[in-house]
């Protein structure tokens, strides 16, 4: 009996030291929720997927369909106790809120004996950090105010590319005689609100655009200049095409690419699916700053935002990622497949003819204003958009009529709250 208890000891130990073993030795794992859906954006993904796994970490993605329901995903997982160990985020206010219910885990200081903020360009660095801590991973700058032309098309008509929204009205009729579709835009209503935006910036200026988005700042004072966008936006209708209500951004890049559409105007990530097809930046297609942004740049940040876990295989899976997506070749090959300029300090020539240029500017310009689909005031963004889809789809209203609408709702907000801190100081 005692021989029997003593080898059951024995054996039970034994198990024990295999399973502690076995949880110690647990690859790495970098678990990653992304809304990259289209080819061009998983081409970019699998830059960064291809690098984490070439340093012995298994990479794990879930894809959403859009930023909305990522966003939501993500809130209800970190209430529920739930929270992945990464997930792509845009760059926002809402990262310095998580790490203030200690959500996020603030990412190290320094990258292989390498100070993060001089890996960094520095307003990335700025933007995603509070009180020296690095908040989220920023992985690719997005410019927003950025359009894709047919290079085929402007050589054959003899057209030089527009550089005001009054030189593409001017040449639309020249490019639908000939047969192509002057301008593609797709049927999702933040689309409208990108386009909207680059016609904006033409008509305020890089001051007043910078006030667009602020909270608490009123947009009475330039009715005006939002009634000659208006006008130009739904001149722009005209130029699209009867398939427009049923095709997403993609579609609409792609067919620039097959030299159906002479431009589109949209994120630079659109180039990703021109790139995917394998066309050539500077060859095929052409790429600029919208037509009248006069060297003003409005971007978004791609990141990834790591969160709160205690497995210490994603614990270590959340610094390989780190690693991987800062290095500068990863940098470079990432930003040629999805459409963006790095946000390290790489060499200009080792991007395409777009890329190259967009980073060169970003370098030498501060005019520079992030405010993709709202995300410094995702209220007024909803405001815009629901005005934009009645300018597009209807025709009931004068463009004047819209643009007080539109004032009129977002000055109520504006009274409403104002009215709430009023009340919650006399507490």
């Amino acid at each position: 009996m005692n021989l029997f208890k003593h080898s059951l000891i024995i054996t039970c130990l034994s198990t024990s030291l295999l399973l502690t073993s076995a949880s110690q030795a647990k690859q790495a794992e970098v678990e990653l929720i992304h809304w990259w859906n289209q080819p061009g954006e998983i081409d970019g993904l699998n830059v960064i997927k291809r690098a984490v796994e070439a340093r012995g970490a298994k990479f794990i993605e879930t894809r959403v369909p859009s930023w909305e329901k990522l966003r939501s995903s993500i809130i209800s997982r970190i209430t529920s106790g739930y929270a992945p160990a990464a997930t792509q985020w845009l760059v926002d206010e809402d990262i310095f809120e998580l790490r203030s219910i200690n959500a996020l885990e603030p990412l190290p200081t320094l990258l292989n004996g390498n100070a993060i903020k001089d890996i960094l360009l520095d307003e990335v660095y700025r933007e995603v950090t509070s009180k020296d801590e690095l908040l989220s991973l920023p992985v690719g700058i997005h410019i927003q105010n950025h359009t894709l032309y047919n290079t085929k098309i402007y050589t054959e008509l003899s057209l030089p590319l527009p550089t005001s929204w009054e030189q593409v009205l001017a040449q639309a009729p020249l490019i639908k005689q000939a047969g192509y579709v002057p301008l593609a835009v797709s049927n999702e209503l933040w689309q409208f609100d990108i386009l909207f935006n680059a016609i904006m910036m033409e008509q305020l200026g890089f001051a007043r655009f910078q006030q667009l988005y602020q909270k608490h700042q009123s947009m009475k004072h330039l009715r005006e200049p939002f009634i000659k966008s208006m006008s130009i936006f739904r001149k722009l209708k005209i130029l699209s095409d009867p398939e427009q209500p049923y095709r997403d951004w993609a579609r609409s890049a792609r067919m620039v690419g097959k030299q159906q559409v002479a431009m589109q105007v949209m994120g630079d990530f659109a180039k990703a699916e021109l790139t995917n097809m394998d066309l050539t930046a500077g060859k095929e297609f052409l790429c600029s700053l919208s037509p009248g942004s006069n060297g003003n740049m409005i971007y978004a940040i791609d990141s990834f935002m790591m969160l709160n876990v205690d497995e210490p295989h994603l614990q270590q899976g959340q610094k390989i990622l780190l690693d991987a997506a800062l290095d500068n070749e990863v940098q470079i090959h990432y930003s040629l497949k999805k459409g963006s300029i790095p946000v390290t300090k790489v060499a200009p020539d080792k991007l395409d003819v777009c890329s190259r240029k967009s980073y060169q500017l970003w370098l030498n310009t501060e005019k520079k204003i992030s405010t993709f689909l709202g995300v410094s005031n995702p209220l007024r963004s909803s405001f815009f958009q629901t005005m934009l889809n009645k300018a597009w789809y209807q025709n009931d209203m004068t463009s004047a009529q819209l643009i007080d609408e539109l004032i009129e709702i977002d000055e109520s907000t504006l009274k409403t709250k104002h009215r709430r801190q009023g009340r919650a100081s006399l507490h």
